[in-house]
């Protein structure tokens, strides 16, 4: 039986929409290592609907593979294991590509060949899970092609991702706490003759108990600022005075009347002043949209900031309406009325800001169809929680470290991170992972990798460490279950630009049921 996608993805559309799913569907994702984890980060893509993956690992399937990985059989064993996972992932949706490459990351970086050497440009995220012998070259490659790289590590009860990112912009952040838009304190022509024309005092009970609390709201605040110099309250004294004489007052009676109580509940709304959010002033001198830095390859995600400035600055430094307003106590009749006017005014400012927008890439030489009116709506109705961040090529930095060589009562996490670097380490040096009886050996690894001197290990991290090298598998499958949704929960805001993306190292411990998570700087 045929399910349309709307059906197939219904759960999915409602978080991120059809412009998430869309681009969902272009992406092309590349895991290193067909492990349990990493099987399990593709098995989180491949369901929702991911266009295309691929899997690069040139070892064979053994029994040891089938303890933790779901998506292996017996029937797989000595086959390619990438190949065989990447047949059993595929089951679960017919309309992902899937694809396999028999050969091992080293002599792919190696390589001299054209289509290796292009190989890369393919993906929008690469995925390495667990040990990869070239970390390195590939990190500092992909970071050069500015390509998303995630690193997932488990061992045993513990568990690590890095996201290496270079930039990181996201314009649908689905902020919670995302502040309506109203222009209470800045009504335009059309809002603030509707209020003008909204006579209370000609109203019937009825009516003047339906009046919505956005015209009430701006009704109470021209008031107060005639009697106070054209100044908003700004006290709590001041405040209290504004919600008992200026909007109580206008009330029949405010203990009946919804939307009059309303109004009083919500007066923070009118007394918010409409402004530039500092996050996005930072944007606003960010050098990517000076005149001399903008050219062919600028990010669309910057030249619509450089618009957004020049729209800022052509309209009283305002920036687009969104247009949404809050549920509110009021007649439908009124409702529809109020919400036309916010939406037309949207409207007539994504207008301007999309030709803003197609001025700027014309004079840059680029093409009108590289955006669309419903990106430029898109853009326009999340202006003020836009998203920036920097990542870092590094896997630490000096301040993660100090917390190392400082011992804390709650250093259990870091101690964590720290042994999972070193025991990849371990691997690269001796060929094979560590366990229990090579306690001193990776203590030795572990000293001279982060500049430890030999009495400087605390308590909490030998216990760390044994903890590590007792429960050496890979191969736990509620870790790699647990640490593959978390990852692929970080591709999926990578790949529809949607949701705020880890910034930029989390770890996990599986023994304290804790986790945590670190910004490493350049």
């Amino acid at each position: 039986m045929l399910i349309d996608k709307e059906t197939k993805y219904d759960r999915q559309l409602r978080l991120w929409a059809s412009t998430g799913q869309s681009k969902l569907e272009n992406s092309h994702i590349c895991l290193i290592n067909a492990t349990a984890t990493g099987c399990e980060i593709i098995k989180n893509l491949v369901l929702p609907g991911i266009g295309a993956f691929t899997i690069i690992d040139d070892k064979k399937v053994t029994i040891s593979d089938l303890s933790g990985n779901f998506f292996l059989t017996d029937s797989d064993i000595g086959k390619d294991l990438a190949t065989a996972a990447k047949e059993n992932l595929n089951e679960m949706n017919y309309e992902v590509k899937g694809y396999d490459i028999i050969k091992s990351i080293d002599s792919i970086l190696n390589s001299e060949e054209d289509d290796d050497v292009s190989l890369w440009d393919t993906f929008n995220v690469v995925i390495v899970s667990d040990y990869c012998c070239q970390l390195d070259k590939l990190k500092q490659l992909l970071w050069n092609k500015k390509i998303p790289l995630l690193i997932v590590n488990t061992i045993g009860f513990y568990g690590s991702l890095n996201l290496i990112s270079h930039e990181t912009t996201v314009i649908e952040t689905h902020q919670s706490n995302k502040l309506y838009d109203l222009r209470i304190d800045k009504p335009w022509h059309e809002l603030a003759q509707l209020v003008e024309n909204t006579d209370l005092d000609s109203f019937n009970d009825i009516d003047h108990a339906h009046v919505p609390s956005i015209v009430i709201h701006i009704k109470a605040l021209n008031a107060w600022k005639r009697d106070h110099d054209n100044k908003p309250p700004k006290t709590r004294d001041e405040r209290l005075d504004f919600k008992k004489h200026y909007i109580t007052t206008l009330s029949r009676n405010i203990n009946l009347e919804g939307n009059f109580i309303e109004a009083l509940d919500s007066f923070h709304r009118a007394l918010r002043p409409t402004e530039i959010p500092y996050s996005l002033q930072e944007l606003f001198n960010n050098n990517q949209i000076f005149d001399e830095n903008l050219n062919l390859s600028t990010p669309i995600f910057w030249i619509y900031i450089k618009a957004l400035k020049n729209f800022v600055d052509q309209n009283d430094g305002l920036l687009p309406l969104p247009g949404s307003l809050p549920d509110m106590e009021s007649d439908t009749e009124s409702f529809i009325s109020l919400k036309s006017i916010y939406r037309e005014k949207a409207i007539q400012d994504q207008t301007l800001f999309y030709e803003e927008v197609i001025k700027m890439l014309r004079s840059l030489g680029r093409y009108d169809d590289e955006i669309s009116k419903d990106s430029i709506t898109t853009f326009c109705k999340n202006a003020q929680s836009l998203h920036v961040s920097y990542g870092s090529d590094k896997l630490y930095d000096s301040s993660l470290l100090q917390e190392l060589l400082s011992p804390s009562p709650d250093q259990t996490l870091v101690n964590v991170y720290f042994s999972i670097l070193a025991f990849n380490t371990f691997i690269t040096e001796f060929g094979k992972s560590p366990s229990a009886t090579n306690i001193e050996d990776f203590t030795k690894i572990f000293k001279n990798s982060f500049g430890i001197k030999e009495d400087a290990l605390s308590s909490s991290l030998k216990e760390t460490i044994q903890e590590l090298l007792a429960h050496s598998s890979r191969s736990y499958h509620n870790l790699s279950s647990l640490m593959g949704g978390i990852a692929s929960q970080e591709v999926l805001k990578l790949t529809t630009a949607q949701y705020i993306p880890l910034d930029n190292v989390f770890v996990f411990d599986g023994i304290h049921s804790s986790s945590n998570k670190w910004k490493i700087n350049s």
